[in-house]
């Protein structure tokens, strides 16, 4: 992945396939797939933050339910949901 955009869609995709199977990851697990696929997120990026954009670049777009399944599909450390 090359750029933010794209690491955005991507979470997008990827939460509205976990929520439809009703699955919940952990940061640390997307952090990982998103380093599978190319993205640099390591040392002291936070997760968290990236998702919340991710959000935004989703509300933004009007896409309620994709951005409705991020808020869902995404737990931190201690399973507890970060919005």
């Amino acid at each position: 992945m090359e750029k933010k955009e794209e690491s955005y869609e991507f979470i997008g995709n990827l939460a509205i396939a976990l929520y439809t199977q009703r699955i919940k990851i952990r940061l640390s697990a997307l952090q990982k797939i998103l380093n599978d696929k190319g993205a640099d997120y390591g040392g002291g990026v936070g997760m968290g933050k990236v998702v919340s954009a991710a959000y935004a670049h989703w509300k933004k777009k009007e896409e309620w339910v994709i951005h409705h399944a991020i808020a869902a599909s995404f737990t931190g450390q201690n399973d507890e949901y970060l919005f």
